[in-house]
């Protein structure tokens, strides 16, 4: 029952967003009361607390499973900045995490972080096995992919420039790797 709340609440939360999603549409949409859920979470922010814990634990599991498939260095890298997970974390969410629940956005900032060490290692790795030119400083290439995954994150650049997240996040990877010279 714990995981279908869960399940419900990414629903909900997809659609209302973290403020607004109620324990009452967990509880109609299941079809089950409210001391229901009350039995397996104390409260709305721990239903919330949850969600964020499955999203990160399940996005770094799939960043793991990523890193050691077969596959490009091109591939690794786009699919370790775009990994999947059992719950989809909407951007306009992550404009909410930031201005009202700190706790939540430290655990993604720290997701953030595990993912760009795994990125750096694998642009480590690229360079080792001479995919990567020798004249390359990873540390500023680590740098822009740190810095272009905050532009991932910021919905008013995405709506903005009518571009998905993951058109931008091809684009990123491509100039990196190939750069803007014809």
């Amino acid at each position: 029952m714990k995981s279908k709340i869960v399940e419900s609440a990414s629903k909900n939360i997809q659609l209302y967003g973290l403020r607004k999603f109620t324990v009452d549409s967990i509880a109609i949409d299941l079809k089950i009361s409210k001391k229901t859920i009350y039995k397996y979470f104390n409260s709305k922010d721990d239903i919330i607390n949850e969600y964020f814990k499955e999203v990160i634990d399940g996005d770094k599991e799939s960043t793991l499973c990523i890193i050691n498939n077969e596959g490009s260095l091109e591939e690794k890298l786009y699919n370790i900045i775009y990994s999947y997970h059992k719950y989809k974390l909407p951007i306009k969410v992550l404009d909410e995490v930031y201005k009202f629940y700190p706790d939540q956005w430290e655990k993604v900032q720290q997701l953030k972080r595990f993912k760009i060490d795994r990125g750096n290692k694998m642009l480590q790795y690229g360079m080792e096995k001479g995919i990567i030119k020798n004249n390359i400083n990873i540390n500023i290439v680590s740098k822009i992919l740190e810095k272009s995954s905050d532009l991932f994150l910021d919905f008013n650049f995405k709506n903005h420039n009518n571009i998905t997240i993951k058109e931008s996040m091809k684009q990123v990877i491509s100039v990196i790797l190939y750069g803007i010279l014809k």
